[in-house]
Parts: C-alpha cells; structure tokens; sequence
C-alpha cells in the first residue's frame, strides 16, 4: 500500500528547488507561493511583512554579512507547514563574530494554499 501524497509536498519541493537553485530574487517564488501580506520573523524576533517588506529585511542581512556556503535540505510536512533544514556559513562584514557554520530551520505556515508566515529558528550562537 503506498501513501497518499501529503496536500503540501509540491509547496515544500517548490521552497526547498528554489533556495537549492542560489536564486538571488525572492520575488517570483512568493508571487506564486506566498500570500502578498506574508510574515517574515526571526529567531531574535525581528519581523517584516508584504514583498516589499521582507525584501527589504533580507537585502539588510546580506548587506551586512558574507555567505560562504549554504545548503538546504527537507522537505518536512506537517499538518500546517513545510520546514526546510538550513546550514549557512557566514561572518558578518563588520567582525563583530567569527565566521560560522548556523544551522536553522524555516517554518513556513500555510492557509488556503499561500504561506501566510515563515519563521527562522537557529541554534543558540555562544
């Protein structure tokens, strides 16, 4: 008996094609996936909404730090989301902290087939 194909498998193929393919715009995967008022939040909390919003907060994180590496991996189903496994190499550009290998995970909540929230968790740094 094979299983059923989880409601959410092809939108969690669609967001993990996407990071792996080191596409540097955002836009045309929420256009096609993400609700135009999406949250974007942090581990520290910080939180940005719409396009324009959540450009704006990614644009200020890689101006402020350089990536080495980066791979994704999942997807992971659940009732209500997909998460996507993240392990980043990075420093940031004004030395604050040595460079790094972070892991963190994605949530990414859906209503009505859009992602309404994604949600960045990270390992304690320190």
């Amino acid at each position: 008996m094979s299983m059923p194909t989880h409601p959410l498998a092809s939108l969690g193929r669609a967001i993990l094609d996407h990071v792996r393919s080191g596409a540097t715009d955002d836009r045309p995967l929420w256009e096609a996936h993400f609700h135009p008022e999406f949250v974007s939040v942090e581990g520290s909390g910080e939180s940005a909404s719409g396009y324009d919003g959540v450009a704006a907060k990614q644009k200020g994180w890689m101006d402020a730090h350089t990536m080495h590496g980066f791979t994704a991996d999942g997807p992971y189903l659940g009732s209500d989301c997909v998460v996507i496994g993240y392990t980043i190499d990075v420093e940031p550009k004004d030395g604050s902290w040595p460079r790094m290998t972070m892991r963190e995970v994605g949530v990414y909540t859906v209503d009505g087939g859009k992602v309404i929230k994604e949600e960045f968790m990270y390992e304690p740094m320190g």
